[in-house]
């Protein structure tokens, strides 16, 4: 097994670390556009969107059920104040009152 120097090892981190953000700066020259993001109940999935919305690069539209979602916002402090949400239970009854 060959042994690797540690500043070889902080090079490529830094390397891939600058690769993401040129990626990052890249995307955030073109305007944010709108992003669906269906059923974000948990924290990673609310706080992706809650992120890349906070650098601009998504404007977030919640789709899923009001309550847990502004649960999982409420337990881990995540804004979502400004974001449109469709609550699931309201889109099905909508979707359906013409076939009633």
């Amino acid at each position: 097994m060959k042994a690797v120097a540690a500043d070889t090892v902080e090079a490529k981190a830094d390397t891939a670390g600058s690769k993401y953000d040129r990626l990052i700066a890249a995307a955030q020259r073109v305007a944010a556009m709108n992003a669906i993001v269906v059923h974000p109940c948990d924290e990673p999935s609310l706080r992706g969107a809650v992120e890349a919305a906070n650098i601009g690069l998504i404007v977030p539209i919640l789709v899923g059920p009001a309550g847990k979602i502004h649960a999982v916002a409420r337990e881990h402090s995540l804004d979502i104040g400004k974001f449109e949400l469709v609550d699931v239970a309201i889109a099905t009854r909508r979707r359906q009152k013409p076939w009633s």
